[in-house]
């Protein structure tokens, strides 16, 4: 009898421990384009969290940008979708719409979310629920040449600060030097950012239907139409944009780069001298007092069968310690208020790219992701650049191009 309940006992107490151990859980991670150049940081991230739970295993996996969103609706559908990924805004609201994704704004508490910028979380919202958690952002900054200021009368210490100072100061430069003063964001969709930037809306609120064919979005182009016409900036910018903005800035054959901190890098590289007479402000401001700021973030599929673990995981990648570092890794800007507060970001340094990594952090309370999802995209971003460019070349008036493409939008949305 005794050895019975010996038994007895042995058997209740390894049957409890075996029901209290933690259960082992494996999450899949996935994120954008992170190897090589992170793998050192990325990997380091994993064996720290790890090492704090030791019940969870994390599997990494890098996606190109261009297969994303193939391979996750094919790991979805088949049942074996990832447990966190790394999102861009387009991608999330795009599959936030499909009801796949879990509810940040329920599964985060509010004190936690207190912790990121609230304009960026806001930049994940879809009806008003957010459906990732932001991770790393890439504002821009203003470059630009001191001594082609000089040449054309401007005072260095005053760079514009709005959009209508710096078309003006564009405007003055290439009159008085010869030189273009800038090269605006109007290529491909880009025309679509400055319309919100300047505070016009491109879709009705339930977006469901174009709205940028109203008097002041036909202003804003027939604007930037006349200062091409009257050869104010190069008529390559419809089709090079931000690289041909920086080849011409770092040849010396640009005054003022609109551009993310990390494109100065390649200016010194590329072009010494111009690096050399290079200072940085912030970002002119549109009415809208607004600005871009694309935006990577981390989600958590509805399909994952480990979703608290996931969001607890995909909280620590995004957390202030961890963002801050991978600030340091690669040249990114973090979503979270106290890690762009370090003196990393709060110290103005020496170089261009020291003032812009100051610059860009303090902007990082005014932008947004200013992403245009709709339906169809590719078809519609088609058309409007189609638009765009009729009416620089003069195949239409500015008017009747935006016109024409509100009224093809409206046949799709």
């Amino acid at each position: 009898m005794r050895r019975l309940r010996t038994a007895a006992v042995l058997a209740l107490l390894l049957g409890t421990g075996a029901a209290s151990a933690a259960p082992q859980v494996l999450l899949e991670f996935w994120t954008i384009s992170l190897q090589p150049y992170s793998t050192a940081y990325i990997q380091g991230l994993i064996g720290r969290y790890q090492r704090a739970h030791p019940g969870v295993r994390i599997r990494w996996i890098d996606v190109q940008l261009q297969a994303l969103a193939e391979k996750l609706l094919a790991a979805i559908a088949g049942g074996v979708a990832p447990d966190v990924v790394n999102l861009n805004t387009e991608t999330t609201i795009r599959m936030a719409q499909a009801h796949a994704l879990v509810d940040m704004d329920a599964a985060v508490p509010a004190a936690v979310r207190a912790r990121y910028f609230p304009n960026i979380w806001a930049s994940l919202r879809v009806q008003g629920r957010a459906y990732g958690i932001p991770w790393y952002v890439e504002p821009d900054v203003l470059a630009y040449n001191r001594a082609l200021f000089r040449r054309a009368g401007l005072d260095p210490a005053h760079p514009p600060a709005t959009m209508d100072a710096f078309i003006q100061a564009a405007v003055m430069i290439k009159q008085r030097t010869g030189v273009y003063g800038f090269m605006p964001n109007v290529d491909t969709i880009r025309l679509l950012t400055l319309f919100q930037e300047e505070g016009l809306p491109v879709l009705s609120a339930d977006r469901k239907r174009a709205v940028f064919d109203g008097p002041a979005h036909v202003a804003l182009l027939a604007r930037y139409v006349d200062l091409f016409k009257r050869d104010m900036f190069p008529a390559d910018t419809l089709q090079r944009g931000y690289l041909g903005a920086t080849e011409r800035y770092a040849a010396g054959q640009l005054a003022m780069l609109v551009t993310g901190p990390e494109f100065l890098l390649r200016v010194r590289q590329d072009g010494p001298e111009a690096y050399r007479e290079t200072l940085v402000a912030p970002a002119p401001l549109g009415r809208g007092r607004v600005l871009d700021l694309p935006t990577m973030d981390l989600a958590v599929p509805l399909a994952s069968r480990h979703r608290p673990e996931a969001v607890e995981f995909a909280l620590f990648v995004t957390n202030d310690e961890n963002q801050l570092a991978f600030a340091h890794d690669i040249v990114t800007f973090p979503s979270t208020r106290a890690a762009a507060a370090d003196p990393y970001f709060t110290r103005a340094g020496t170089t261009p790219e020291d003032r812009g990594r100051m610059v860009a952090a303090r902007e990082l309370g005014i932008a947004r992701d200013l992403t245009v999802v709709t339906p169809h995209s590719d078809e519609l971003f088609r058309i409007f650049r189609e638009a765009v460019e009729n009416a620089f070349f003069g195949r239409m008036t500015p008017q009747r191009a935006l016109e024409w493409a509100a009224r093809e939008w409206n046949a799709r949305l």
